[in-house]
């Protein structure tokens, strides 16, 4: 197995063909045609003066999954004035289905065709936003600053025979616009088509990676959008007010006080009642957020798994405090760099999911020029532990427009009462030779404190980057110090230094829309001199032209060192645990543990309404042998329903005492949407077995209830949730009293 990922990386390479030309590529430049009245929401598109917004082009726009141009036409015009943003699309689609089911706004997004703009107010890549329309009017967004964006903008669309086109009018306001006068966007338009699952771009860089059904497109290909250049006047950068938003909960059954914990647990405590979130601007970029007793229910979403896990999952943070201005309080996230080694999740110095309830918080986040910036102050009192906190965090980012230099800053300094106090302060700084391709890389972190078992740690992290058309390569090194983990943060492991390497090769070839390859390695000593961790993972993804597709294709082999711990000082005393994390400063008892699976994963028409996906791994993973199963699969049941199945396995066998054990899931989800803001979802899962993964036996059903007002008031009724084992006794419903700016902006 080890040495299949280097055969696949060389058969690919050997049989690559070279990606095709960008038809716009991020040095392309225009200028914004400003509308000469305000535009009607017609998707006709029959008022003269469209025709003067029509965006310019150097060639057909680009599939994103065949890496080729793209056989459709689609145009796009984009005018403006002081008040809105009037973005026009003409979709060409003979021959071709016109995928138009979900009525609901900012649900189902993939699952049909649909146009979009992308629109970056900073030039730099920090203030990024998505707005996109079905052919049916449905319509989506995200920005980089919040999850939760959910501003008011208008669209329409109309499908007349084989095509179809759309308007959207997204005012101004709903924008961080920083100042009026000449200036530069980044822009891009895109188009999904649902039938085929594939994905259109006006603008294109061989490195974009294709994603499929609702994941594409990304904010992070910000960095290759082309400039449209603007002139505002002084009323185009003002905001929506601040907002006001208020809850009330009520709950019943024998389980209304179990709630989930940031280990996936679930244990009492005490229900909220009455909460207060808001919002301020201070200026058109910068906002203060406030809170009073936030709501820590997770109606809005509920996030879970049973896969088994090498190294702690890491979840998507919901609350309005900690939503708002995230990528600016995790200023090194926004940098475009990876933060941790290849093989995990990024590190972060600020991880606001594993802070549980808390009290009432404070922060002011948003950009000016060239920089992005976040600062907050929170309190609480675990009602578990009894642990009083009170912390603080920062952040800080400068970029340049071209991406050519930028540098950072975030620490946390947080004071609990019986946990420990803990300051990590990171900074690092990142250049890019624009003509050349090299991107160079360093970052710092220190933490201090008594949360720290030896008073000190450090992290450090380095790399050099070659960016072509037709490849990347990244030679990196790590060095995290035994327990450098900040309270408040995030760390896959510590106590491992040493070097890192990561590649991506994209191509095309006869019979597949597309492929890429990406492989990666790493091989992390501990203080002992010990290999603590090591990874090499080869994968192939293909896109085959008769709807197959293979989604990480090949084998990782890792290992991971762990370590008795014993309960005494000076090493002695009885051995309580064991480590993976760190064996420091005994290393006693170490012993190796292999994560090795070969992973065999084919979709069939994903991107499309109706994806179907299987899966099957096995090999050693940690202290069993063991085989996994995965078969999922969703569609839409008209136009008011959507059903999706899933079927897991696994099979293990412990190597010391030899006993086979299995677990099994079954999961059925009917989602009904009701209206266009309004839905319920029934889940019904079970799972049952014996085994190391089987966390999580018995039945559960869930149901979730779903209506946004006009008003932009919102009504929640859940029974259950879809996170725990099994299905908990217990009726939520909440109500949020909405006033003042949309959700999220």
């Amino acid at each position: 197995m080890r040495y299949l990922g280097f055969a696949l990386l060389a058969l690919v390479v050997a049989t690559s063909t070279m990606p095709c030309q960008a038809a716009v590529s991020a040095t392309f430049s225009f200028r914004v045609a400003r509308a000469p009245h305000p535009l009607a929401l017609d998707p006709s598109l029959r008022d003269p003066a469209w025709a003067a917004g029509k965006v310019p082009s150097e060639g057909p726009w680009e599939d994103v999954t065949t890496r080729a141009p793209a056989r459709l036409a689609t145009t796009a015009y984009l005018l403006y004035d002081d008040r809105n943003l009037y973005i026009g699309f003409k979709a060409e689609q003979r021959g071709t289905p016109i995928v138009a089911t979900q009525p609901t706004n900012d649900v189902g997004f993939g699952t049909d065709d649909f146009v979009g703009i992308g629109i970056d107010t900073s030039g730099a890549a920090t203030q990024t936003y998505y707005f996109e329309v079905t052919p049916r009017g449905t319509r989506y967004q995200e920005a980089n600053e919040n999850v939760r964006y959910r501003p008011h903008w208008q669209a329409a669309a109309r499908i007349r025979g084989g095509s179809w086109s759309a308007v959207l009018i997204v005012p101004l306001k709903v924008l961080r616009v920083a100042h009026g006068g000449t200036q530069g966007w980044g822009l891009q338009f895109v188009r999904g088509i649902a039938a085929h699952g594939d994905h259109l771009v006006w603008a294109w860089n061989s490195l974009m990676n294709d994603q499929p059904g609702g994941n594409w497109p990304t904010l992070y290909d910000s960095r290759w959008w082309p400039t449209g250049e603007l002139t505002l006047g002084r009323s185009a950068v003002s905001r929506e007010g601040g907002r006001i938003d208020a809850y009330a909960l009520a709950s019943i059954g024998r389980d209304r006080t179990q709630f989930a914990q940031a280990s996936g647990a679930f244990a009492s405590q005490r229900v909220r009642s009455f909460g207060l979130d808001v919002a301020y601007p201070l200026t058109p970029t910068i906002s203060f957020v406030g809170t009073l007793a936030p709501d820590f229910s997770n109606v809005e979403v509920d996030q879970q798994t049973i896969a088994p896990q090498e190294f702690r999952r890491q979840l998507t943070e919901y609350r309005p405090f900690f939503a708002q201005g995230a990528s600016f309080i995790n200023a090194d996230s926004g940098s475009r760099a990876p933060t941790g080694p290849y093989c995990c999740a990024s590190n972060l110095i600020f991880y606001s999911p594993a802070i549980g309830p808390f009290d009432c918080g404070t922060k002011v986040e948003g950009t000016f020029g060239k920089q992005s910036f976040g600062v907050l102050a929170f309190r609480g009192f675990d009602q578990l532990t009894g642990d009083e906190f009170a912390d603080e965090a920062f952040g800080y980012h400068h970029s340049l427009p071209d991406g050519a230099f930028d540098y950072w800053t975030d620490g946390v300094l947080a004071h609990h009462s019986i946990a420990g106090n803990d300051a990590t302060i990171e900074a690092g700084v990142q250049g890019r030779d624009l003509k050349h391709g090299w991107i160079w890389y360093f970052d710092h972190a220190f933490e201090n404190g008594s949360w720290v078992p030896n008073g000190h740690a450090d992290l450090t992290q380095a790399f050099i980057d070659m960016h072509k058309p037709s490849y990347e390569l990244n030679l990196g090194y790590y060095d995290a110090s035994p327990n450098y983990n900040p309270i408040d943060g995030y760390t896959a492991n510590s106590d491992i230094r040493g070097p890192m390497f990561y590649t991506y090769i994209p191509g095309t070839a006869r019979g597949l829309k597309s492929w890429s390859v990406n492989f990666e390695a790493d091989r992390f000593l501990d203080e002992s001199g010990a290999v603590h961790q090591a990874d090499t993972q080869a994968t192939l993804n293909a896109v085959f032209d008769d709807g197959f597709s293979l989604d990480g294709l090949g084998p990782t082999v890792g290992q991971l060192r762990a370590y008795a711990i014993p309960s005494g000082p000076g090493c002695g005393g009885k051995i309580v645990t064991t480590s993976s994390f760190t064996g420091y400063p005994c290393y006693l008892d170490g012993v190796t543990s292999a994560y090795n699976l070969m992973v065999v994963p084919i979709g069939y028409r994903d991107g499309t309404p109706a994806p179907i996906d299987a899966s099957y791994a096995y090999g050693s993973y940690g202290t069993n042998d063991v085989h996994l199963f995965t078969l999922v699969t969703s569609r839409p049941l008209g136009s008011r329903f959507s059903l999706g199945l899933e079927y897991d396995g696994t099979y293990e066998r412990a190597f010391a005492g030899g006993a086979l054990e299995s677990q099994w899931l079954r999961r059925v989800t009917l989602g009904v949407n009701l209206s266009s803001d309004s839905t319920v979802t029934f889940a019904l899962r079970d799972i049952n077995g014996l085994g190391g993964f089987a966390t999580q036996v018995g039945n559960n059903l869930a149901i979730a209830y779903m209506q946004r007002f006009r008003s932009g008031d919102q009504l929640y009724v859940n029974y259950g949730t879809p996170a725990a084992g099994a299905t908990l006794n217990r009726l939520i419903v909440k109500f949020v009293f909405h006033a003042g700016a949309a959700e999220g902006t």
